[in-house]
């Protein structure tokens, strides 16, 4: 097993407080995300020597997951176990390597709609100083960590992920669709079949003949092969029921035979002002009725931070009010996406978690929710595989508020088979064939899919780091 300079301050197995890209302020409590990283250090030292082990060594089995799982949910005062629980524990899942394995290692089909890397070959040095990542080097010196060969490790190597959709960002910094398209095809090529798709990244009041303006979708869809649209409209502060800005991009797109429009919502990117407001889900109404061929995705499903919104909501509030106002025949056409959100939920606690999941089953359905983790930015994306897998919403909870079960049928549904429809992916494609899948040679030559994983984290966790971003601190 190869060492890792970083294991040897390793202390958790996934970050204990939100990390971010760049584009949107992390809001944590700073004591609380102390005691869950001094509780789980400690636990995991405790079984590291038991097992004889390195601590790093334990944190990246199961039973180091589930230890830091176990940990939250006492930081938390949440129950541990059976019913009452939202995300049940017990002490032999963490202590017990076998008992670990047992509970997280279920092989599902996971296709993961928001993934993201940075082109360093185009962007190299300081560029990425923007979106910092935690690895004790610094920016200048380590650019690859963030870049194509450590994102493919981190996402389809160190991870079930099976199937990983890329974004990029509007203007085509620090990854455009070039380079997009360029990793999906060496992920593809490494596993013989079909693991990596990209999409078209559009901005609607870029000027024309720039890499992601309107007038190069064609080239992005039939050239680049984009399978769906996505977009931001923080860029420039724009909606998508602006019939001059944004109804040229979806009527292009629906010529080319798109059928997805993704969209950045909620998380207000803290370098464009004004974007509180752009990133609002208040444009989804009438772009859904004007039209009626498209399918919209709401990433990060309009979340907001409290304090973020311009009228003082947070959560999913005005998103699931946007939701109940849209007609019933037209809501099918709605999506979200839970990338970060789910993350920064799970780490306020299980249950905020649940209600997440609660919430948008309530409005939405089980077909309407797509899996989407963020990273690379929140490194590998495996932890929260395996918290989605363990997470329940608790009976009391369906019974005070309304919630659906979240039950195994609809974890794999929320985890892969509703991207995998909207996607056209074959799901029982033949995939991971060891003799064809170079991939999954790498997890086995590895010692199996937990053995490298890196534990590191690629986004800003405090306030200095993010503002070191900007080079303001």
């Amino acid at each position: 097993m190869r060492h890792d300079p970083a294991d040897d301050d390793a202390t958790t197995p996934f970050p204990v407080a939100p990390v971010s890209n760049g584009e949107w302020w992390p809001r944590w409590d700073v004591e609380k995300a102390r005691v869950t990283e001094k509780l789980i250090a400690e636990e995991a030292d405790v079984q590291a020597k038991r097992h004889g082990m390195t601590r790093a060594q334990f944190l990246r089995t199961a039973a180091g997951t589930a230890t830091a799982f176990w940990v939250l949910n006492k930081v938390n005062g949440l129950a541990q176990s059976g019913d009452a629980a939202a995300m049940p524990i017990s002490r032999a899942q963490c202590v017990d390597l076998d008992a670990g394995r047992e509970l997280l290692d279920r092989r599902l089909f996971v296709m993961d709609v928001q993934t993201h890397h940075a082109d360093t070959a185009r962007f190299p040095g300081t560029t990425f100083c923007f979106l910092r990542f935690l690895d004790q080097q610094g920016c200048q010196q380590n650019p690859e960590a963030i870049g194509q060969l450590n994102f493919v490790k981190e996402t389809f190597v160190d991870s079930e992920t099976t199937v990983g959709v890329i974004s990029g960002l509007p203007n085509g910094v620090p990854l455009g669709p070039e380079v997009m398209a360029q990793t999906r095809d060496l992920v593809n090529q490494l596993a013989g079949s079909e693991r990596c798709l990209s999409q078209a990244m559009i901005d609607p009041k870029a000027a024309p003949g720039s890499p992601t303006a309107i007038d190069s979708m064609e080239h992005q869809v039939r050239d680049l092969g984009g399978r769906a649209l996505k977009c931001y409209t923080y860029s420039g502060n724009w909606f998508l029921d602006d019939e001059q800005i944004a109804y040229p991009m979806l009527q292009e797109a629906e010529r080319l035979g798109l059928r997805l429009i993704n969209v950045h919502k909620g998380l207000p990117a803290i370098f464009a002002p004004g974007s509180e407001e752009s990133v609002r889900t208040i444009d989804f109404p009438k772009a859904v009725r004007d039209f009626p061929r498209l399918s919209f995705c709401a990433y990060h499903s309009g979340y907001f931070q409290a304090g973020d919104h311009p009228l003082g909501l947070d959560g999913l509030t005005e998103f699931l009010q946007v939701v109940e106002s849209i007609p019933p025949a037209q809501r099918r056409r709605v999506y979200a996406e839970i990338g970060s959100t789910f993350a920064v939920t799970l780490l306020q606690g299980p249950d905020r978690a649940a209600h997440l999941l609660g919430q948008l089953l309530r409005a939405l359905g089980p077909g309407n929710i797509l899996w989407g983790t963020d990273s690379i930015w929140w490194g590998s994306p495996q932890w929260l595989i395996d918290a989605f897998k363990t997470l329940q919403i608790p009976p009391a909870m369906q019974e005070q508020f309304g919630y659906p079960p979240l039950t195994e049928t609809v974890k794999k549904r929320i985890l892969g088979l509703n991207a995998a429809r909207l996607y056209r992916v074959q799901r029982t494609r033949r995939r991971c064939s060891v003799p064809e899948d170079a991939i999954e040679q790498l997890q086995l030559d590895q010692g199996g899919l937990r053995a490298e994983r890196s534990l590191r984290v690629y986004g800003a966790r405090t306030r200095r780091e993010f503002l070191s971003i900007f080079g303001r601190a």
